[in-house]
């Protein structure tokens, strides 16, 4: 923003001289993108007095900065409200049972109890990229399915496959950039890479204990409860879990406020498992608004993640954005 441009606004800014504090800047990132309404609600009638009194009314201002593509919220109190700060967990939540049961009665699988120099992983997820379009604000997008096997030791080697779908876009627009930009797209098909020593970084195993489990996986902690569940699913993503692992992701998702038992849900491959969500922007301070939720969805008997989502459709439809298809040990990359 050019100097003269800033002067210009500066006058009808709404967020002039307000403080910005802290907050849950995912969240608040989140709805910047593509909502700038107030969320304040709308300050009450004052009640008629007698005499002379001065009343000082609180405001929420919520102010929506747009700079070369970066968005930037502010949502703040002005100071003057005696009200107790939002609750941490959300009305009506209550702590995950269904995976205390879960873990309570955990069977093995097919691997628990074997061993290999190679963890071995499976998982089919959506992914994409948007490049912005020359001359203009717009941008250009492609998504493509990716079904991806890892064989990974401790010390980064092994051997990565990828099986790549091919590409899709959301309008005609990102349809003819990338017909005139093939170098940006990668290559459908499928695509095998050997690792060498720290060819892939190895994510470290936590204890198998749930307060080891919500020191590293519920981080960064302003982010709030749903930030635990994508902790759990990056680890999915990474490691292999053995069953102590797997009881401690178990009770520890079971008692982290605002994560709560959603019934039972069926996968891509027609899995049947048990779900928890957690709502996102539920941090400390919470952003005004709905934004989704985050949903992990586990196998009943064996306590394994067979699945994860961070959405749905605009007919209700779930949006399973990776699955969990295969786990085990081995002594040679397939």
């Amino acid at each position: 923003m050019s100097r003269r441009v800033r002067r210009l606004l500066e006058p009808v800014d709404p967020a002039r001289g307000v403080h910005v504090g802290h907050g849950d800047v995912e969240a608040l990132l989140d709805r910047a993108r593509e909502d700038v309404t107030s969320y304040a609600p709308p300050a009450p009638a004052p009640a008629p007095v007698r005499q002379r009194t001065s009343l000082l009314i609180p405001v929420a201002t919520f102010a929506v900065v747009m700079v070369a593509g970066a968005a930037i919220a502010v949502v703040q109190a002005v100071s003057g409200s005696t009200r107790p700060p939002v609750p941490y967990v959300l009305p009506g939540a209550t702590a995950a049972a269904c995976l205390e049961q879960i873990a309570g009665r955990l069977q093995p699988t097919s691997y628990d109890g074997q061993s290999g120099r190679y963890e071995r992983l499976r998982v089919s997820q959506d992914s994409g990229m948007s490049t912005q379009l020359p001359d203009t604000l717009g941008m250009a997008t492609v998504v493509y399915s990716e079904d991806w096997t890892r064989w990974l030791a401790e010390d980064g080697s092994g051997r990565q496959r990828i099986v790549r779908g091919a590409p899709e876009y959301p309008d005609e627009a990102s349809r003819n950039f990338y017909a005139e930009h093939p170098g940006h797209l990668p290559t459908a098909g499928t695509e095998t890479r050997e690792l060498g020593r720290r060819g892939l970084p190895v994510a470290p195993l936590p204890a198998p204990d749930p307060a080891a489990m919500d020191r590293e996986l519920y981080q960064p902690r302003e982010n709030g409860p749903s930030q635990a569940l994508v902790g759990v699913a990056d680890l999915n993503r990474g490691r292999v879990l053995p069953a102590a692992h797997r009881v401690a992701v178990l009770r520890f998702l079971a008692t982290t406020d605002g994560v709560v038992c959603r019934g039972e849900l069926t996968d891509p491959t027609g899995r049947t498992g048990v779900a928890v969500s957690a709502d996102r922007g539920r941090g400390p301070r919470p952003s005004p608004g709905d934004h989704g939720r985050e949903l992990l969805l586990f196998d009943a008997r064996t306590g394994e993640l067979l699945a994860s989502s961070g959405g749905v459709t605009p007919d209700g439809a779930m949006v399973w954005s990776t699955v969990y298809l295969e786990r085990g040990y081995t002594d040679r990359p397939g």
